[in-house]
């Protein structure tokens, strides 16, 4: 029966894991059985937790590993982590750029310190200023890479969206409105990502200045997002009777595209056209069902609206 054993052997500081076959009297260096991988769950959790920060799964083990004593300078912690020297020195390098690991100076050389876990917020109220002036300076990108664009390009085209993220992605692309976004709605944004999602998105609605104008055949509105600017200065909906037959997909029409889609019961589709012409001539149709739409008079700041 012991020819039929394999032993499952975990390498000292590695990920790896061998399997190795009978006769075990030749083995040239020592096993331990079932020992567990130095990477913990706990480990590989919190490693999880630093990608959130901008890290590689190498990166955090560094600082993990610099953090816990287990290292502070490229030698001991290649051998630590069994990585090659070289690569550490380009990973620390990496570390100390995004103010993770701070490098102190002392009679043997260089030593690496990990930054502190009470520091993390002041790192991720940096990274948050390092955002907001890429999204000032975002408006001004996409018109040069607009003008930088083929003019040969086709300006009529047709994309097709099959699963959530796809319905996620053409919610986003809506942003690109000017001035104003025309759309025919089912139900809300948080039937299809979490609310805290869609108040970010509604956020980004304001600080654009997109005025959304809304058919719907619902009768009554509950209260939907805590954005009460939105709510007083941006968002207009008026009710259509269904005559029979209610929407069966959410329409947004805005600049040169006439988006429609659908999610019901798990299942996503929606289509995406950029036609100047087909979006004016549904302009155009809108325009003539909002003239005989009925208002909704809004009772509060949270979007809560009813039938006048």
């Amino acid at each position: 029966w012991l020819a039929s054993i394999q032993l499952i052997v975990f390498a000292n500081c590695s990920r790896e894991i061998f399997i190795i076959s009978p006769p075990f009297n030749n083995l040239q260096y020592p096993i331990i059985l079932l020992q567990f991988n130095q990477m913990s769950e706990k480990t590989d959790n919190t490693i999880t937790k630093l990608l959130s920060l901008g890290l590689t799964e190498e990166e955090g083990r560094v600082y993990l590993a610099i953090l816990q004593g287990r290292g502070d300078t490229a030698l001991t912690i290649s051998r630590h982590l069994r990585l090659a020297r070289t690569k550490v020195y380009r990973l620390l390098d990496s570390l100390i750029a995004k103010k993770m690991v701070i490098t102190k100076l002392g009679d043997r050389g260089s030593r690496f310190l990990a930054t502190p876990p009470d520091d993390l917020s002041i790192i991720l109220d940096d990274r948050q200023h390092q955002l907001d002036q890429l999204k000032q300076s975002l408006p001004s990108l996409q018109d040069t890479l607009a003008s930088l664009a083929s003019s040969t390009k086709d300006s009529s085209q047709v994309l097709y969206y099959h699963n959530l993220d796809g319905i996620k992605q053409i919610t986003y692309n809506s942003l690109r409105a000017k001035g104003e976004l025309l759309t025919y709605e089912l139900g809300l944004m948080d039937s299809f990502m979490s609310h805290a999602e869609a108040e970010k998105l509604r956020d980004r609605f304001v600080d654009n200045k997109i005025n959304i104008r809304t058919l719907t055949n619902l009768v009554k509105m509950d209260a939907w997002t805590d954005n009460a600017e939105m709510v007083s200065k941006y968002w207009e909906i008026r009710h259509l009777p269904p005559q029979g037959k209610p929407f069966q997909f959410e329409i947004l029409i805005y600049n040169d595209v006439y988006c429609l889609y659908r999610y019901t019961g798990g299942v996503a589709f929606a289509v995406e056209i950029h036609s100047q012409e087909l979006a004016d001539m549904q302009r155009q149709l809108f325009e003539y069902l909002w003239s005989g739409a009925k208002p909704f008079q809004v009772i509060d700041n949270h979007g809560t609206a009813k039938l006048i």
